[in-house]
């Protein structure tokens, strides 16, 4: 575990002169990073600790129905819409942040200043809210196996990813990603391959292989486990969710399809932003797709372990029956010999870390480049900006191990995440790229409220889920659209810029007729634009099953369920050869995507 973390330290200091040539070097890598590279780093960002102590508590307490609770955040389903169609237009965007790119669609007078400042506030917050999520899991997660409290733990982890974030940047992050990948792969395939082997001897409950939208069959001893445990906080937390488990599910799948369909912000979008071409930028994303199938075998193995130290009773069964989330360390300490345990522990570690270091990295980059240098001191030096965002990454950092030391438990910070503050962001997000007469200020206010309502719905009130999340979207819905329509509209060159830049789906017909009528582009090319379109949303009815399937095929794997196996694993190759003629086939090769990238460059970037 020393070595691992003295490694990523070394790396993040040698990488340091790659990233000084100004805030591109620090930000994006100059955008010479391969795509694989970034790819892995992607995959390696959502391979968390925390996060991964949450699924597998919900697996075991669930079954595999469990599984469509995570469609909430865990399964990551937006990379499908990232890899078809979003990810090509995050890079077409040619912008540093998330915020910046507000300036691209809606201009850079008064309303297009609202919007980029409410963006770089919204997406500040979020990687906050993300950066306490890690402190709070790499705690606790570590507690159970150094001799420390929970606070000296997490502070051990941030000083770390601190001192090489700081150092190098987007260089240090992803090439220490690639670092914690090597040693993630390690921990999936061990505990995959024992669990495969020990799944014989293990007597899973009954309905646990039941994957079903009725109430899921082991709610009812999961509910008693909890409350003869004392934890009637997560009874009234879960019980409600239970009840309506289809209509709940249906929640997740709508906010993980706005999600796709309209961006999340913070590092996901920033390693889009950082590709060489719009080609690679879709090809590191069907790696981190496939690679993510590493962490549900493992989730799955974990399980199977699970159950085999409960089968055994005694102590670690008494111990995981009181807090499903102790599953994870519980059977690393217990089933783990001396030895490959510290490298299993140490490859947590790596999860938990390029979670870390990729928010802090994108959460300094709104606060410099979209907050200090356009409001601040626009005026301010290359030097100076780079000094700010080192004390930036300081103070995100410091603020959000001091508030990780007071939130009670994981799995909260999580749904207050993905279903509170991230779904508020999701109704202006998604509305941005396909309404043409939404605005500037229609998007600062639908954020604000989404926001603002996500915090009052799921802290002050403590709403269930199915009455927060329509709470949350219908207050930033209602927000946007009124301000919307009872504003002035973004000019007209504007959007036909943004249209001819990004070409993305929606109600744009009026602007791009008005191109082709004012010469902008050909006849040809307005009908190549709209074929773009239309052979994008085919790939993309591939592409979001190739992902789910995907997953599940491994997961059933592990667990000896060879009918659902077979079932998934063909629906999985049927969509493979769907991508391959509706997607693989039209991406643009390299000289084209440098064609393009010289003639923005010519034209000043208009």
């Amino acid at each position: 575990m020393l070595g691992f973390l003295v490694l990523v330290s070394v790396v993040g200091y040698v990488m340091s002169r790659a990233a000084s040539g100004g805030l591109d070097d620090y930000f994006l890598g100059g955008n010479q990073i391969p795509w694989w590279v970034l790819g892995i780093s992607t995959s390696t960002s959502n391979f968390d600790m925390a996060g991964t102590m949450i699924i597998v508590a919900v697996v075991f307490s669930l079954g595999i129905s469990g599984f469509f609770v995570e469609i909430r955040g865990g399964v990551g389903l937006s990379l499908a819409f990232l890899m078809v169609f979003l990810g090509k237009w995050l890079r077409r965007s040619r912008v540093m942040t998330s915020a910046e790119w507000m300036k691209l669609r809606f201009g850079t007078d008064t309303q297009g200043q609202a919007a980029h400042l409410l963006s770089a506030l919204a997406n500040i917050l979020l990687s906050l809210g993300m950066i306490i999520y890690f402190s709070k899991g790499a705690g606790a997660f570590l507690t159970h196996f150094l001799p420390f409290g929970e606070l000296t733990c997490t502070t051990v982890m941030v000083a770390i990813g601190l001192f090489y974030t700081l150092m190098s940047g987007l260089y240090g992050v992803v090439f220490t990603d690639v670092l914690q990948m090597i040693l993630l792969s390690f921990t999936a395939l061990y505990v995959s391959v024992r669990a495969f082997w020990l799944r014989p001897e293990v007597q899973l409950p009954k309905g646990f292989l039941q994957l079903s939208l009725e109430r899921p069959a082991l709610a009812d001893p999961f509910l008693a486990d909890l409350t003869a445990a004392g934890e009637l906080a997560k009874v009234a937390e879960w019980e409600p969710i239970f009840e309506v488990f289809a209509l709940c599910v249906a929640m997740w799948v709508l906010r993980t399809v706005m999600e796709g369909m309209g961006g999340v912000g913070g590092y996901t979008d920033q390693r889009f932003f950082a590709a060489r071409s719009e080609r690679e930028a879709s090809l590191l994303t069907l790696e981190a797709i496939v690679l993510s199938l590493m962490r549900w075998t493992m989730v799955a193995g974990l399980v199977i372990m699970g159950y085999h130290l409960v089968q055994q009773g005694g102590a670690p069964a008494e111990a995981i029956s009181r807090d499903s989330e102790a599953v994870l360390p519980i059977v690393l300490a217990r089933m783990l010999p001396v030895g490959v345990k510290g490298f299993v522990i140490a490859g947590l570690i790596a999860a938990a870390m390029s979670t870390f270091d990729s928010t802090l990295n994108a959460g300094a980059s709104y606060i410099v480049k979209d907050v200090y240098e356009s409001y601040v001191d626009p005026k301010a030096t290359g030097e100076q900006l780079m000094s700010v965002s080192r004390w930036a990454t300081v103070g995100l950092c410091v603020a959000g191990v001091s508030i990780a030391a007071v939130v009670p438990n994981i799995n909260q910070i999580w749904g207050l995440i993905t279903m509170g503050i991230g779904a508020g962001m999701f109704v202006p997000l998604f509305l941005r790229w396909y309404w043409p007469r939404f605005n500037g200020f229609g998007f600062a206010a639908g954020t604000a409220a989404g926001m603002g309502s996500a915090l009052v719905f799921n802290v002050a009130l403590s709403w269930p889920l199915y009455l927060a999340f329509p709470g949350v979207v219908g207050s930033a819905f209602v927000g946007a659209v009124a301000v919307t329509l009872l504003t002035e509209a973004t000019d007209d060159a504007i959007l036909e810029t943004f249209y001819l830049q990004i070409n993305p789906w929606g109600f744009w017909g009026k602007i791009h007729d008005q191109a082709i009528a004012r010469g902008r582009i050909t006849s040809e090319e307005g009908g190549a634009l709209w074929w773009e379109k239309i052979n994008d949303l085919i790939a993309v009815c591939f592409a979001v099953p190739f992902q789910i399937t995907l997953l599940l095929s491994g997961m059933t794997f592990m667990f000896h369920d060879w009918p659902s196996f077979a079932f998934f694993s063909l629906t999985c190759g049927l969509c493979t050869v769907g991508l391959y003629f509706f997607w693989f086939r039209n991406l643009k090769d390299a000289e084209q995507c440098a064609e393009e990238d010289a003639r923005y460059a010519t034209q000043g970037g208009s």
